[in-house]
């Protein structure tokens, strides 16, 4: 595995660079200074409490049934 110019061969160097990786991929850090700013969606484009409450139901059975039907 290379790492710039250097080349990893011992694995628990390997599995060092990786876990550093991913740790700084998925920090809470800020990277790069590139954020979006807080109104970059007009509030009228953005999804209301009463639309995310039924986004987020449960299949219906019927639902469930009616995908399955489509697909015969």
């Amino acid at each position: 595995l290379w790492d710039g110019d250097a080349l990893l061969e011992n694995p628990v160097d390997i599995s060092t660079h990786i876990y550093s990786f991913y740790k700084e991929l998925f920090s809470a850090e800020p990277r790069g200074g590139v954020s979006l700013c807080a109104d970059f969606r007009p509030l009228a484009d953005q999804v209301s409490d009463a639309e995310n409450a039924e986004l987020t139901l449960s299949f219906s059975p019927e639902e469930v049934g009616r995908a399955i039907a489509s697909m015969k």
